[in-house]
């Protein structure tokens, strides 16, 4: 019981900080608005499926490094466990190459990614504009979100949280302009979290030339709403008919090129 409170009095220790850091701390609407978006999605999770989701002998949820994972990352990610459960096992079954992630906000997916890839010492780069961000583009598609979401993380924050992977580098800025510096060739994992249609779009467009053999690109935020990440997608299917996607419950989906497969 004592670990229990431990673990609630650490998460609203580190929440308060969070916040005490972010700069429109006092900025009332934009307050409302994230105390909001809580309450929305916890009532959504306490609603029940029914049928409930079946997790006897799934064998994942009871894989040892898997739980270990989860449990170091849960408080630096928004992803449900079906989300990491997804990235885990097509992170390891990825041929070599280069390991991304594109939209990591508080860096909690990208730790993720890099403990189900550890044995394989590859090159891991995230970016995320961090602090300064938000969206660089917004069209009339991106009716979910608003230039100020996902800007209650920091850059420095998410460079200790990676400090124990030798091999992880934390890009600050919008891709894929700051890969520009970068020789990101071989990409054998990318993890495409960003959200809206422009940066979806470029972030694919980015990528298609630039793919391994076995190569995976994971899309989160698929099939659910949200407009301009489903435009995005379909753009560059009708664009690219070597490609094939793969819808993933509950939200991602997995993007193949035929030909390297």
């Amino acid at each position: 019981m004592h670990a229990r409170e431990d673990s609630v009095s650490n998460a609203l220790v580190e929440s308060f900080s969070r916040w005490n850091r972010h700069p429109r701390k006092w900025d009332a609407p934009f307050v409302f608005d994230m105390l909001l978006r809580r309450y929305r999605e916890a009532r959504n999770r306490k609603r029940l499926l029914w049928p409930a989701i079946e997790t006897d002998h799934v064998e994942i949820l009871s894989d040892g490094e898997f739980r270990r994972s989860v449990a170091q990352v849960n408080r630096h990610t928004i992803l449900d466990v079906a989300r990491l459960a997804n990235l885990w096992s097509l992170a390891r079954l990825t041929g070599p190459g280069i390991f991304l992630e594109v939209g990591s906000y508080r860096g909690g997916s990208a730790l993720h990614i890099c403990n189900a890839i550890e044995a394989r010492a590859a090159s891991f780069y995230c970016f995320d504009p961090f602090e300064k961000g938000g969206f660089e583009t917004l069209t009339e598609r991106d009716q979910l979100f608003k230039v100020s979401d996902f800007q209650m993380t920091q850059y420095e924050a998410v460079v200790r949280l990676l400090s124990c992977k030798p091999n992880a580098k934390v890009i600050q800025g919008f891709f894929p302009a700051a890969a520009e510096n970068l020789d990101l060739r071989d990409i054998a994992f990318c993890h495409l979290d960003v959200d809206v249609y422009a940066a979806t779009k470029a972030s694919l467009e980015y990528l298609a030339s630039r793919l391994a053999k076995r190569s995976i690109i994971v899309l989160d935020d698929v099939n659910r709403d949200v407009k301009g990440v489903d435009d995005a997608l379909a753009e560059f299917l009708a664009n690219h008919p070597s490609f094939v996607f793969i819808p993933m419950f509950p939200s991602q989906g997995a993007l193949l090129s035929k030909s390297l497969w």
